[in-house]
């Protein structure tokens, strides 16, 4: 198989593993990590699937009050035995995932692993470094647009308290990604939103609206609807 092919059925994979982590935000019950690992013909791509998803399977623990077991969340360590975490980051994609994957090995310390919190998770980075310059909020919104998952309670940590302190370039973000009907973007940078309103950070707009303007703009991908009823349920709304 080429690296084409195994992209394709990676993002597939990845996919309908955001559908499963979608129902259970809806109410569906568990996620279901471990059927879906064995229901998936080839283990390697499943696993490869539940490291894309990373901290947002910890989604509707945080979120909905739906906890992983313990065998799903040894399913999540046993992706990152398989695709260790990215060290040493170098370019921008990989600054990316390494935050992202320092999101997900954060919430499996914190709620499944030996230590009694996850302090000893020690970040990749300064938030600048992925992030960029403030001043520059068109692609600083863009950055923290790519971080939508760690966009959840309890995550904390650089990324999370530098978006916190600047509600005004988010919102501009926000703002220019709907106006642009750039609705993936806009529908990670209403998450965020959604999550500053929840610390209680005061906002220069209303998220519920903006969040509800792009819910019905997004179609049926379910990594985009998965942003969107993270959203909804911060703000207090039922996932739909």
């Amino acid at each position: 198989m080429n690296p084409a092919e195994v992209r394709v059925r990676l993002a597939d994979a990845a996919t309908a593993l955001a559908g499963r982590v979608l129902d259970a935000l809806r109410g569906a019950g568990a996620v279901g990590l471990v059927d879906y690992v064995d229901a998936c013909p080839d283990e390697a791509t499943a696993l490869g699937a539940v490291r894309l998803l990373g901290a947002d399977l910890f989604a509707p623990q945080l979120v909905a009050d739906r906890l992983l077991d313990a065998r799903e969340a040894a399913v999540v360590a046993e992706s990152f035995g398989t695709y260790p975490p990215v060290i040493g980051a170098s370019s921008e994609e990989q600054r990316v995932a390494a935050w992202r994957d320092w999101a997900a090995v954060r919430l499996l310390a914190l709620f499944y692993g030996p230590e009694p919190d996850a302090a000893g998770v020690a970040p990749p980075d300064n938030a600048a470094a992925v992030l960029g310059r403030v001043e520059q909020w068109p692609l600083w919104s863009a950055a923290v647009a790519r971080l939508s998952p760690l966009a959840l309670p309890e995550v904390g940590g650089p990324v999370v308290a530098a978006v916190v302190a600047e509600p005004l370039a988010l919102t501009r973000g926000a703002s220019r990604a709907v106006l642009r009907r750039d609705y993936p973007t806009a529908a990670r940078l209403a998450r965020w939103t959604a999550l500053l309103a929840h610390l209680g950070v005061e906002l220069p707009l209303d998220p519920a609206p903006l969040v509800e303007h792009v819910r019905l703009r997004v179609g049926a991908e379910p990594r985009l609807l998965l942003d969107l009823a993270v959203a909804r349920l911060l703000l207090g709304s039922e996932a739909v």
